[in-house]
């Protein structure tokens, strides 16, 4: 016999179906400066940097080359997809109580047994469906939660996309800085080596001392010294980027040293663009939208539940009459209420943890847009400061060389002595090679100033 659903019963599930307890979510409200700390004012209504694609900001063509490379085959790219879809998977299963469940079933159970009778059993065989009504929301806000969480690991893979667009470079950079120090070395070197060749024949000679030969001997061991220590340098930095494209461990060749077009000034936008251009705030919102939903879902388990279930089959105390379909036939459809009165505090507990969770998800989410701030502020210092310092260090260069070439002459004439060459020498080679590094700190700048403002992963969208 089919037992049909009380007109009431009916109306009042439709009423309740659209009702979902718990705070719908709305943005924090976030205390942004009007600009950031460090930004020219003239800068401030432009364009911001984060908003040029990675192959406008990295123009060298190798270097794009091995940042596609990156994000194509690189393991940390390959794990952040996977992660990814894993995702998207738990997000289709919260889904999944909102539709109703449908079964076939067999089932056996013993009958009483007289005396004198033989044992038995009926069984029971049949398709059942049964359908939870989501009266308060309960499934709606676990599937809320598990799309905020799917939007989550969206945004990891976009940070995880701009991070790796920044080490690639950054190993780029410092690869052609290490091999742009170990030439200037080998050039010092080979310099020194012809000074103390000079200095031998004037010792021969009796016009230099035996002192003055040995000071430019222990001038060029200490300048050869570090040269293995370069060549280490630059395997391990060589061995590190094959391990970020996921390649084996092996050298890169680099013909000619990158050059990279720095602009002069910065445009880093508004505050309030971050919220939207770093892949970090965006995927701390996300989780804290996440958290939001999973408050609603906790405070349904403190409302009845209503579900439908429905069973068609047969029923017989032969197993073959219920699988060959002989068996009497059997039908039930109704409603299954069921209401919480006491699970030892675990519902109320549930729904503190929940909400406590939700207030570190707000915390985190304030704490991401201030670190945010920071570094963007950050970088704008260092890119400013390492203009000067290049400036600086390319007078230090060019009055050193002079310095060099005026003691040599002086030198060669008799008008001073080794010591103040071999000073020169030494400030030389210094100048150098802070130079370079000073090229460095720029370049290093720049990524970590495009970096911080959000930049690097939109070219995957695009």
């Amino acid at each position: 016999m089919i037992r049909r659903l009380p007109p009431t019963v009916l109306i009042a599930s439709l009423f309740v179906a659209g009702c979902a307890v718990g705070p719908d979510y709305q943005r924090p409200e976030i205390n942004l400066p009007e600009s950031h700390r460090g930004a020219s004012p003239e800068n401030t209504k432009a364009p911001s940097l984060a908003d040029s694609n990675w192959r406008e900001v990295f123009t060298d063509p190798p270097l794009q080359s091995l940042i596609e490379e990156a994000l194509s085959a690189g393991p940390d790219a390959l794990l952040a997809a996977a992660r990814l879809r894993e995702a998207e998977a738990l997000a289709g299963v919260s889904r999944a109580p909102l539709w109703p469940q449908g079964s076939i079933s067999l089932n056996t159970s013993p009958t009483i047994r007289q005396p004198g009778e033989r044992f038995t059993a009926s069984y029971l065989g049949g398709a059942g469906i049964s359908w939870e009504i989501d009266l308060w929301g309960r499934y709606r806000r676990a599937s809320e939660a598990a799309k905020a969480e799917l939007l989550a690991s969206e945004e990891a893979l976009h940070g995880m996309q701009a991070s790796l667009v920044a080490t690639v470079a950054r190993y780029y950079f410092q690869l052609s800085t290490l091999h742009d120090t170990l030439t200037i070395t080998e050039r010092s070197a080979r310099n020194q080596g012809e000074v103390l060749r000079l200095i031998k024949r004037l010792s021969a000679a009796g016009i230099s001392s035996a002192a003055e030969e040995r000071q430019q001997e222990s001038a060029l061991a200490a300048t050869e010294a570090s040269l293995p220590t370069l060549r280490r340098q630059i395997a391990e930095t060589e061995n590190a980027l094959s391990l970020l494209l996921g390649r084996n461990p092996g050298a890169f060749r680099l013909d000619v040293p990158p050059k990279l077009a720095l602009p002069g000034l910065i445009p880093p936008g508004l505050p309030s663009r971050l919220l939207e251009q770093r892949p970090d705030i965006r995927q701390a919102e996300a989780r804290l939208m996440a958290a939001n939903a999973r408050v609603g879902e906790a405070k349904a388990m403190f409302f009845p539940s209503l579900s439908l279930t429905a069973i068609f089959g047969g029923v017989s105390t032969s197993l073959a009459d219920v699988v060959h379909g002989r068996a009497p036939a059997v039908a039930s459809i109704g409603p299954n209420l069921l209401q919480p009165l006491f699970a030892g505090g675990q519902i109320y507990f549930n729904r503190e943890a929940a909400q406590a969770r939700l207030d570190q998800a707000v915390i985190n989410y304030r704490k991401t847009i201030l670190n945010a701030l920071g570094e963007v502020a950050n970088g704008l210092v260092a890119y400013e400061t390492s203009d000067a310092l290049m400036e600086t260090q390319a007078r230090r260069v060019a009055a050193s060389r002079e310095a060099m070439r005026l003691a040599d002459l002086r030198f060669r004439a008799g008008t001073t002595n080794f010591l103040e060459v071999l000073d020169t020498q030494r400030q030389l080679l210094a100048a150098e090679t802070q130079e370079a590094q000073a090229l460095l700190e720029r370049r290093q700048a720049l990524i970590s100033i495009y970096l911080a403002l959000g930049g690097g992963w939109q070219a995957t969208g695009r």
